[in-house]
C-alpha cells in the first residue's frame, strides 16, 4: 500500500490493466478502429463550427449506439454550446450538452463520450453502466446502478488516485468496459447472475478457445499474472 493511498474495497493490479489493455490492441479490432476514427475525426476537425458537430455528433452516434434520433439538431445544440470556444472550461459543460431542448430524456451517455473522445478524455470518462458499476465495486465493495456524472466522475478519479502505477483515464476506462462485460457474461460480482446480451465483439472473445486468450481473461479477473 503505497501512503496517502486509499486502500480499495476490492483491489485493481496492475496486471489487469494490462490485460484488458492487450485484449483491446491485440483482439478487440472492431472496437479499436472505431475509437481509432473517432480520433482521426478530431484530429480533422479540432474545432465546433456546425459542419464538425454534425460530422462527430453523426460518427459517435453510429459507432457507440448513443440513441441519437435527430442527429442534426442534437448537433446545432452542441454548436450553440461550444461555438464560443470558451465551452471546454465551464464548469457545467457536461450539463449543457446533455440537456437538449425539446428532448425529454438526459443524453448523460451522448454528453460523457462526446466530451471524451473530442474536449478532454482525461476530464471526461466515457459513462455507462459497465463502468459505474465497476468503479463502485473497486471502491465500496458493492455496485452502483446508477449516479448522477458528477458523483460518477469523482468515484472514477478516486478510483484512479487510488491505484499504486500510473494509468490514463482511457486505459481504466478500457479495463472497467471489458472487465464489467466478462463479469456479467460470467455471472461474477458485482453480478449476481450471468448476463448474455452483452456486446457481441466481446461475447466472440470470451467464448474464443485459444490459449492467449483465456489467460488474458483470468488476468482481467486478477486470477493469475500474464
Amino acid at each position: 500500500m503505497v501512503p496517502g493511498k486509499k486502500e480499495l474495497a476490492v483491489p485493481l493490479a496492475r496486471a489487469q490493466v494490462e490485460a484488458a489493455a492487450r485484449l483491446y490492441h491485440d483482439h478487440c479490432r472492431d472496437w479499436r478502429a472505431a475509437d481509432e476514427a473517432l480520433e482521426s475525426l478530431a484530429l480533422a476537425f479540432p474545432d465546433f463550427d456546425l459542419r464538425a458537430c454534425v460530422l462527430k455528433v453523426a460518427a459517435l452516434n453510429a459507432l457507440y449506439g448513443t440513441q441519437i434520433y435527430g442527429v442534426v439538431s442534437v448537433a446545432r445544440h452542441v454548436h450553440g454550446v461550444l461555438r464560443d470556444g470558451a465551452g471546454p472550461t465551464e464548469m457545467h459543460l457536461f450539463d449543457r450538452l446533455a440537456t437538449v431542448p425539446h428532448v425529454k430524456r438526459r443524453l448523460s451517455s451522448f454528453a460523457a463520450k462526446f466530451a471524451h473522445f473530442f474536449i478532454d478524455s482525461e476530464r471526461f470518462p466515457i459513462y455507462d453502466a459497465y463502468a459505474l458499476r465497476m468503479v463502485t465495486y473497486h471502491l465500496e465493495g458493492r455496485p452502483r446502478a446508477e449516479v448522477p456524472y458528477h458523483a460518477f466522475v469523482a468515484a472514477f478519479t478516486r478510483l484512479k488516485e487510488s491505484l499504486d502505477f500510473p494509468v490514463t483515464a482511457r486505459e481504466l476506462d478500457r479495463y472497467l468496459w471489458l472487465a464489467g462485460q466478462y463479469r456479467a457474461w460470467s455471472g461474477l460480482p458485482p453480478w449476481r447472475q450471468p448476463y448474455r446480451n452483452v456486446n457481441a465483439e466481446a461475447r466472440r472473445l470470451f467464448e474464443a478457445d485459444a490459449c492467449e486468450i483465456r489467460a488474458l481473461l483470468a488476468a482481467l479477473l486478477g486470477q493469475v499474472g500474464v
